[in-house]
């Protein structure tokens, strides 16, 4: 009768009799999307608003108005609580259905231009541009160009401080899912018995602390990127997992039975030797090959040095809009002495010695008598060389150590990245040392 009225009305309704047989048309992932719900209590198999749970476990947000003829206030406050639009009372009437079913229509679609307009201001502050001019960056813009166009997946290589992730972004951008979303997972600094659940999610009561279902990373990049970096830090485990989920194009979450499909482009990044690693049976062969549709190299800084110039000038003008000031010009001969420079830590240590030296000196332009010596690094202070009563030389150690980290950590305003190359560690190592202290992880 209702599926007549709204067809009368312009709409295209279908009408189904069962809570099965809901569940079953909203899950099937090749059939036409549904825009809108009405959705009795009362039906021959299953409970409204058990349905209800149910879709809404299951991540759908199409609107649902929910309709009963025994209505009572606290079927209407379950209903709304447990994820209704809306809430309609028997008899019918047509102009309240036509109304309601427009309310939530609109409500939705403001929600989702909400969404999309979030996302992409997050995508224009996120974007920082791949700087440089030279032939290994002009070679890195134009293979970034022909792999951002396919739907191809991508494997990034290069060493830390790069810009790998610019990377990732850039390739983004260049592709058609440059209005989905971007969403990153970093394998390193995610713990082993959380990183399967960060990635495809979590139903209720899975495991301790699941209060609620929850979508994974994968999921959050349907019809996007997912960008995995640092994949060689990931367990064997979580390997075999990727390696499914790129298979099959479904996921699982954590605790759940049933596949949920996915359309997703996958970059990934390391640091690492994967080749080397699977010689060694730490990194699976067949995950590598589906990674590695096409392969990037990120060259380092030392085989860009043309490029110095222009990063300095943007990290310079970078720092003075944060801190709402004029930016300071480097001379020349500055410029050239920071060329010359050799830089472990590629792009970031470049932006940590520019950020340095422009907070620690004055005057309107940066000289070569204000840089620090090629090399040189801020020392730690001095530290008291006596033993604590009863405390062991490993113990003195480790209090040093940990000093001198969460220091590092400090000055670097919590970001980890930068606190791990003044330390001269990798990231996993730091992560697993902040981890040990009982110290959260700050930015990346």
């Amino acid at each position: 009768m209702l599926g007549e009225v709204l067809r009368d009305e312009g709409y295209a309704a279908e009408a189904v009799e069962t809570g099965s047989g809901v569940l079953d048309r909203l899950l099937d992932p090749s059939a036409e999307r549904v825009d809108a719900l009405f959705l009795d209590v009362w039906l021959p198999d299953l409970d409204g608003l058990t349905v209800l749970d149910r879709i809404r476990a299951a991540g759908l947000d199409l609107p649902v108005v929910v309709i009963s003829g025994h209505a009572n206030v606290e079927t209407a406050v379950a209903a709304v609580k447990r994820g209704a639009d809306d809430f309609l009372e028997k008899p019918l009437s047509l102009e309240r259905v036509l109304v309601t079913l427009e309310k939530a229509l609109e409500r939705r679609a403001l929600a989702r231009e909400r969404d999309a307009l979030r996302q992409a201001l997050e995508r224009h502050q996120e974007e920082e541009p791949l700087l440089g001019d030279g032939p290994a960056m002009t070679r890195l813009k134009e293979e970034i160009r022909r792999a951002g166009a396919s739907e191809a997946r991508v494997l990034i290589t290069g060493e830390s401080g790069v810009g790998k992730e610019l990377v990732a972004r850039a390739l983004h951008r260049a592709s058609p899912r440059a209005s989905g979303p971007f969403v990153e997972v970093n394998g390193a600094a995610i713990p082993d018995d959380l990183i399967e659940s960060e990635l495809f999610g979590h139903v209720k009561g899975s495991f301790t602390g699941a209060t609620e279902d929850r979508k994974g990373k994968w999921e959050q990049a349907d019809g996007g990127t997912l960008y995995l970096d640092e994949i060689g830090d990931m367990s064997p485990k979580v390997q075999a997992k990727i390696l499914r989920a790129i298979q099959d194009g479904r996921i699982t979450r954590v605790g759940g039975a049933r596949t949920i499909a996915t359309d997703v482009r996958i970059v990934a990044a390391t640091n690492r030797d994967l080749p080397q690693m699977i010689a060694a049976g730490t990194f699976r062969e067949d995950l590598y090959f589906r990674l590695a549709v096409v392969p990037l190299r990120v060259p380092t800084l030392a085989e860009r040095p043309e490029d110095v110039p222009v990063l300095v000038r943007h990290f310079a003008a970078r720092l003075a809009r944060k801190r709402g000031r004029r930016p300071r010009a480097f001379t020349q001969e500055a410029l050239d002495e920071l060329s010359r420079r050799t830089y472990r830590g590629n792009v970031r240590e470049l932006e940590n010695l520019v950020e340095r030296v422009l907070l620690m000196t004055e005057g309107p332009e940066v000289t070569v008598a204000d840089l620090p010596p090629a090399g040189g690094v801020l020392s730690p202070a001095r530290e008291e060389a006596d033993l604590a009563p009863g405390q062991t030389l490993a113990e003195a150690r480790e209090a040093f150590e940990k000093r001198v980290t969460l220091k590092a950590l400090a000055d670097s305003r919590g970001n980890v990245s930068r606190a791990a190359e003044r330390l001269g560690l990798d990231r996993t190592t730091l992560h697993r040392k902040l981890r040990g202290w009982g110290v959260e992880a700050g930015r990346e």
